[in-house]
């Protein structure tokens, strides 16, 4: 969202005016058109990069087209009008989808209530997809898993993770998931030798399989029960939704050191 929140001069919209960019560089509104409008749409790709939001304040040195971030032209009495806009990234809230509610999605569930972390679970079974054992989920959805696409809705904020009850059915799901380009992260359960068979089966019917499919799924925290399953998972997602790095942050005290008084 690119907001006016100051104008002075000439200037092409006034104070309150606003424009919306979304990630595929469509706008709707707008904050003037011209070069100050297409300076405020390079700065707000760079807003929704780095989730920062942004004030800047362009002058114009009077024919309403020269635009320019600096002061100078102000100063020296030539100023045609100025603005202030301010740029604030909407970015919609990260969610995790759950394909399967088993033991290890009913921990991963948990998991998500106790971080606050909105949920959906999906599965064919009523008893698994049910509101007791999964009370915090933001939905629940009890479909068959060879249709996924006619009953939810996934977007560029959906962490998908696919622990179902079968391998015929993780296969089912993985396949459908990867046909969404904008998911950012496809996790799957299972050894190495399964994730290799399913792969070949979707890759002999024409699928490609990228860099989002995360096959074992988790890290390496010498998991084996479901909440130690779930708290790998989690911690993996966590990783590639904020750009983290899956290394200690110590620091080596036994090395051989002074440390400084405060």
């Amino acid at each position: 969202m690119i907001t006016i929140i100051d104008s002075a001069g000439s200037t092409p919209r006034k104070t309150g005016s606003n424009m919306v960019i979304n990630q595929n560089g469509e706008t709707a509104g707008s904050v003037g058109g011209g070069g100050v409008e297409l300076q405020c749409i390079h700065l707000a790709r760079e807003a929704m990069k780095t989730g920062a939001c942004i004030t800047r304040k362009f002058v114009s040195k009077g024919d309403g087209e020269d635009w320019n971030t600096s002061d100078e032209d102000a100063e020296l009495g030539v100023c045609g009008g100025s603005l202030t806009v301010f740029i604030e990234p909407l970015i919609p809230e990260s969610e995790l989808v759950i394909f399967g509610g088993g033991h290890v999605g009913l921990a991963l569930g948990k998991l998500c209530e106790v971080l606050n972390v909105p949920y959906r679970v999906y599965d064919d079974r009523r008893e698994f997809a049910d509101p007791e054992r999964f009370p915090g989920a933001r939905s629940l959805i009890c479909q068959p898993f060879t249709d996924i696409f006619s009953h939810i809705h996934l977007t560029g904020t959906s962490y998908c993770v696919i622990m179902t009850y079968g391998h015929e059915h993780d296969e089912t799901v993985l396949e459908q998931l990867l046909k969404i380009k904008e998911l950012p992260y496809i996790g799957m359960i299972g050894s190495v030798k399964k994730a290799e068979v399913l792969i070949r089966n979707i890759q002999g019917r024409g699928g490609i399989i990228d860099d989002r499919v995360y096959c074992p799924i988790g890290l390496r925290i010498g998991k084996n029960l479901p909440q130690e399953i779930a708290l790998s998972v989690i911690s993996e997602v966590f990783l590639v939704m904020r750009g983290g790095v899956p290394e200690h942050m110590r620091v080596d005290w036994s090395a051989d050191k002074s440390i400084p008084h405060r």
